[in-house]
């Protein structure tokens, strides 16, 4: 009877259901993007918006984004009136699905804006998060081209 209340104990340890749930496997689960928008004769400007970068899930209702967003120019070297400009799209459990806009690099070609930004959504699980990168005149409010990274999933909701 010993033995088997014993054995009984150390499997239940094992599986973490005696003392709480065990950390999944996926903890701190970290997902890259990189992403970039095409030069284009037939696009209004000559430039080219590039983002890279990682989103860390800390679990169903948090994601942090860390990303590095890059307005490029033509071999002409000139700028050409637009920034580039990184957003964040996520989906929650519910089907509903709100857009965030992230960094930005407004500073003329090749210049690199690093930016980090927590996301906690209170009450709604993440689905999972899509990036996006533009090329975006914002005196006008034309985006000449857009870059989409794949959907990524978050693993604390399956």
């Amino acid at each position: 009877m010993r033995k088997i209340l014993k054995a009984t104990l150390v499997g239940a340890m094992s599986a973490g259901l005696l003392f709480g749930a065990s950390v999944p496997a996926h903890a701190g689960a970290s997902y890259g993007f990189n992403i970039a928008t095409s030069f284009s004769k037939y696009m209004a400007n000559d430039g080219k918006a590039h983002a890279k970068g990682t989103i860390n899930f800390h679990g169903k209702w948090a994601f942090t984004a860390n990303v590095g967003v890059r307005d490029l120019c033509a071999s002409t070297g000139k700028g050409d009136g637009f920034g580039a400009y990184s957003t964040v799209r996520v989906r929650y459990m519910d089907g509903s699905t709100v857009g965030y806009w992230g960094g930005r690099d407004t500073n003329g070609c090749g210049t690199r804006f690093e930016w980090k930004k927590k996301y906690h959504n209170h009450g709604k699980k993440v689905r999972w998060v899509q990036m996006a990168v533009v090329e975006y005149d914002a005196d006008t409010g034309y985006g000449a081209d857009r870059a989409v990274s794949r959907r990524i999933d978050n693993p604390y909701t399956g």
